[in-house]
């Protein structure tokens, strides 16, 4: 039994260490979990929070909403395609597509207020090897968000969001499908006319698993099982948290923004056991130059940030089967948009040696 035993980890090790990070990690289901929604904030880079000047600040950063002068509604369509060539027997169905954002925000003298949903992900990954299986995967949030200005400098903002999650793979066990609540806060201080500093904190949710259960590998050879298997942990997605500046020089055309973020650990359940990711921090750089006397206005975005390399580890039952590092990852962000009196369109893409996310957003102001 212990020979057995040993062959089904490593079986199940190499199978694991193997796949695409973003299929066992939740912090790297796609590119898109850690960043923000929004075309413009893509194109940024991320480094969003300390801007934060458009309906996504509901989740970027909720403080920022204040800066909303009129009613607006605001959507986000958006697509993950795979740069990393996997090769047989691994089949990458799809990735993050679809609404991506879609939201309605409300501001009053010192007040504003948003509604809103956000994917965060969504996985179609086929395996095909000695270990056959399927995983789906589809986290969404249902938000509200509120900001209150102050004084004419500072404002404050926080969220509550309602989370459903639907995973399903070829091992019954590890299907979840469950819901959580998660808050998250910010806050936004003009400094100076010209420099913001902003902080918020994002709290990732967590949803249960059900247990492990005796389960078997088929294999040519007579079958492998594996008992008494420690009860899977829950799925839980990382606690983030950031500080962030921006720079607008005097005419407004110019803005910089740099953001920090800390991201948390994240567990998630496996075959025969569940994987720990250890977090790291984030950092994020952007640009935009907006040509003012053009209209519409036209605004040119880029940005750069920097992905920390992680150390994973599989556990069986209490043990720590193996522990795999990534390298640090760099992502390069480019984007423009045309602002009408009373509509915006944007565009964004972020790029890495992993993936391609690009977004397209509409706003529309009345």
């Amino acid at each position: 039994m212990r020979q057995r035993a040993i062959i089904a980890t490593v079986l199940l090790g190499a199978a694991v260490a193997a796949q695409p990070g973003w299929t066992q990690d939740p912090s790297r289901i796609t590119d898109s979990v850690f960043t923000n929604p929004g075309a413009r904030s893509i194109g940024f880079g991320s480094a969003f929070a300390a801007i934060a000047d458009d309906a996504t600040a509901a989740f970027a950063n909720p403080a920022g909403l204040t800066q909303i002068l009129r009613p607006e509604i605001s959507a986000e369509v958006r697509t993950t395609v795979s740069t990393t060539d996997t090769g047989a027997p691994y089949e990458l169905v799809n990735g993050v597509s679809g609404l991506g954002f879609f939201s309605f925000v409300y501001p009053s003298r010192k007040w504003a207020f948003a509604l809103y949903t956000h994917q965060l992900g969504s996985v179609d990954l086929a395996f095909n090897g000695a270990i056959p299986f399927f995983r789906e995967f589809s986290v969404r949030s249902f938000s509200g968000a509120a900001a209150f200005q102050i004084g004419e400098d500072l404002s404050v903002g926080a969220g509550v969001s309602y989370f459903n999650v639907d995973r399903s793979s070829v091992v019954e066990s590890a299907d979840i499908s469950d819901v959580d609540w998660g808050l998250n806060a910010g806050i936004l201080w003009h400094v100076t006319p010209e420099w913001r500093i902003a902080g918020f904190y994002r709290q990732g949710p967590e949803f249960k698993s059900g247990p492990n259960v005796d389960r078997k590998i088929f294999l040519d050879a007579p079958i492998l099982s594996v008992k008494n298997v420690a009860d899977s942990p829950n799925l839980t997605f990382p606690d983030e948290f950031g500080l962030g500046v921006a720079f607008q020089p005097g005419g407004g055309g110019l803005t910089i923004g740099f953001e920090l973020d800390r991201v948390g650990s994240a567990v998630d359940p496996v075959f025969l056991g569940h994987t720990v990711t250890e977090g790291g921090p984030e950092y994020h750089l952007g640009v935009e130059y907006a040509v003012l006397r053009w209209k519409p206005v036209l605004a040119l975005r880029a940005g750069y940030w920097l992905e920390p390399g992680r150390s994973r580890t599989l556990v069986i039952g209490s043990e720590n089967a193996m522990t795999t590092t990534t390298d640090s990852l760099a992502h390069l962000a480019l984007g423009f948009g045309f602002a009408f009196k009373r509509f915006q369109i944007d565009a964004g893409a972020d790029i890495s040696n992993r993936a391609v996310v690009a977004s397209v957003s509409i706003v529309y102001s009345f």
